[in-house]
């Protein structure tokens, strides 16, 4: 009788736990989500983010994963050859610029910071794509010691003829695959953790 009395209660005690069991770990499961939802609802909004994820196509950012970034070559601040297919294997940030653009000037700085960030990592490419004519034009605005590393576009033949960029400033990031998958439009403060974190996020 008492073994009869025991196989009951345990019978119970599943029937009555399993449903407890499966909301803790449903609940972790969407915690989980939420928390790697948090950086990139940060940088793009609310609004925008739950448009995405609701299959909808905002006006303004991009969030996806079937867009393969178009390859480029572009030459740096020391007259040197870069090409983004070279990057493959790193998570590559693009900022494209110009200093006619107040909101890209306010934004540089903490673009540099993510650029300090990335030098001492060696999954992360930071570049700043300026439509000025060259190195010349912009250089007052850096510091001796900048570590971002700053191309030239001033036909505009990347910025706008592949990328189809018009307003500035407006962020790419392109994962190891070469894939685009975000486009940020507008200024953001990327110095901030939820920046990286999205970046990390995002890349896989």
């Amino acid at each position: 009788m008492n073994a009869h009395a025991d196989k009951i209660a345990a019978v119970l005690a599943f029937l009555l736990g399993a449903p407890f069991a499966f909301m803790m770990v449903r609940s972790f499961a969407e915690g989980e989500v939420r928390r790697r939802e948090l950086p990139l609802r940060a940088m793009l909004g609310d609004d925008v983010f739950e448009g995405f994820r609701d299959g909808e196509t905002p006006k303004v950012n991009y969030y996806g994963d079937d867009r393969l970034a178009p390859d480029f070559t572009l030459k740096d601040q020391h007259g040197k050859e870069w090409k983004l297919s070279d990057y493959r294997g790193k998570t590559v940030v693009l900022n494209f610029w110009t200093m006619t653009c107040k909101p890209c000037l306010e934004e540089m700085p903490s673009l540099e910071q993510l650029a300090l960030v990335a030098k001492e990592r060696k999954d992360i490419e930071v570049v700043a794509i300026s439509t000025d004519k060259g190195w010349h034009e912009v250089q007052g605005l850096f510091k001796p010691d900048s570590q971002l590393k700053v191309l030239f576009d001033p036909d505009k033949a990347v910025v706008r003829g592949k990328f189809g960029t018009r307003l500035y400033p407006e962020t790419w990031v392109i994962d190891p695959d070469g894939v685009i998958r975000v486009r940020i439009d507008g200024g953001r403060d990327w110095s901030s953790p939820l920046a990286l974190e999205m970046i990390e996020a995002v890349s896989g």
